[in-house]
């Protein structure tokens, strides 16, 4: 099996669109998970069934005595838990937290059994069979609180999926038992520098400072004026930010109109996830709307196609698919392409104890 990059990962549905099915899961429901459960790092030995006050007290009693801490979160912050819930602090989004309202939370839990049986499915040479999956974890372990009630999974940003996906398998694996880490020679002094793919060690490509101007964070919308670049247009541009729930209605709208063998304008797509605010996922509405944001493209001429070109390369953020270390030895900076040695699928093959059955 040839090793798989993250850019296999996240190829776009323009290389391939395969029969789509969407299947409807039942959840699987699951034992309570105890409060020191859900600090990371930490191994508990309560009995299975039957967790009481009286395990809640010796957990809490551990939590203070180990300093226990949540992930990215201070040791004194109090925090409700239900069902294995644990609160991901924003911070851990860096620069990518102003893309969301700052009343949003966010939550995540353990891959359930279910996903991790979905994610054994994966084939790994189809970018539809990885997106599916993808995506059904973060269905089944991510949960967005507002104040207005709780939001689907989708609402997360495009590029910020696979950060999410690497921090519900490190909760999944708490002891870091199953670390996903490769080697790469320093180009200096050639010597062996270690790589550890995890969901810090991801880097994004900005927009720059003088861009980000004609961001809002509180409608967490683009607005630019075209004239002021020396482009003739009757009105400021309005651009909203992709979401994984926009990227799924649209790839169930391509994947229709490939079916009926209708032409599908590739140039067309790259520009939609920023015009549309939403997508329906009913795909009469959604062949509409999306109707709607064609005409709109189809009216620029030569010269607001190439501004907007422009606006939509610098304003979107390019999860990078190398990872940069230290070598210890000479001190050099030293790149590395995100790679999948033993495929993808092994990133949430659980843990076992028992002597394995072939070499497959």
């Amino acid at each position: 099996m040839r090793e798989v990059t993250i850019d296999d990962v996240e190829k776009t549905l323009s290389t391939q669109i395969d029969e789509y099915k969407e299947e409807t899961k039942e959840e699987v429901v699951e034992e309570p998970v105890s409060e020191a459960a859900q600090y990371l790092g930490t191994k508990l030995n309560h009995k299975i069934g039957g967790y009481g006050e009286t395990d809640k007290e010796e957990d809490r009693k551990m939590v203070s005595e180990k300093k226990l801490t949540r992930v990215g979160e201070k040791i004194a912050q109090q925090v409700e838990y239900r069902d294995g819930w644990m609160d991901v602090e924003k911070g851990l989004l860096g620069e990518r937290a102003k893309f969301y309202p700052e009343d949003w939370e966010f939550k995540i839990r353990p891959a359930t059994v279910e996903a991790i049986r979905n994610w054994s499915t994966i084939d790994e040479e189809n970018p539809n069979s990885v997106d599916d999956v993808f995506n059904e974890i973060l269905k089944s372990c991510l949960s967005i609180v507002t104040p207005n009630g709780p939001l689907p999974w989708g609402n997360i940003r495009s590029w910020d999926r696979f950060f999410f996906i690497l921090l519900i398998r490190e909760y999944t694996f708490i002891e870091g038992e199953k670390k996903v880490e490769f080697f790469e020679d320093c180009p200096n002094c050639e010597n062996a520098v270690k790589f550890t793919l995890n969901s810090q060690s991801l880097m994004y490509d900005f927009p720059d400072p003088e861009v980000m101007k004609y961001f809002s964070e509180e409608d967490q919308t683009w607005m630019i004026d075209p004239n002021e670049y020396g482009v003739e247009w009757p009105e400021s541009i309005v651009l909203y930010l992709p979401t994984l729930e926009k990227d799924a209605n649209i790839k169930a709208w391509l994947i229709d109109r490939v079916q009926a063998n209708k032409k599908v304008d590739q140039v067309f797509i790259k520009f939609l996830p920023w015009l549309a605010p939403k997508i329906s996922k009913d795909l009469t509405i959604a062949q509409r709307q999306i109707r709607e944001y064609e005409v709109k493209f189809k009216s620029w001429d030569t010269e607001m196609f190439s501004f907007m070109d422009e606006v939509v390369n610098n304003i979107t953020i390019i999860p990078s698919s190398k990872l940069i270390e230290t070598c210890p030895v000479c001190g050099e900076e030293v790149t590395a392409q995100i790679t999948f040695q033993d495929g993808i699928r092994t990133l949430f093959n659980m843990a076992s104890g028992r002597k394995k059955f072939g070499s497959k």
